[in-house]
């Protein structure tokens, strides 16, 4: 992903969705962002660093709902830290990466 900010807030293709719909479908695509990454992460020597991927996705999946009824401040701000996290997470396993012996 080029910029997560911008995938995480693209709105849905939908343009009469009303905005809690909209939304849903962001935290919905960044459930799907983390559990890919946690899956990705299945060969990390570290299985907590993974628990904790799997961890943070069960609560914003189980808050979905008041995440997308929250006010536009507060939500923008979940998608800016999740997206920082995210980030993150990439650089990791970027880095990861490069010490890894195929």
């Amino acid at each position: 992903m080029s910029d997560i900010v911008a995938d995480l807030l693209r709105l849905s293709e939908d343009p009469n969705a009303d905005p809690r719909t909209r939304r849903r479908k962001t935290m919905e695509r960044l459930v799907q962002t983390l559990l890919a990454m946690a899956d990705a992460d299945i060969g990390s020597e570290d299985p907590r660093h993974r628990h904790s991927i799997i961890h943070l996705t069960t609560i914003i999946r189980d808050m979905t709902g008041r995440i997308a009824e929250a006010d536009d401040a507060t939500f923008s701000a979940i998608v800016r830290e999740a997206a920082m996290l995210i980030r993150s997470l990439q650089r990791r396993q970027a880095d990861a990466a490069r010490f890894t012996v195929h």
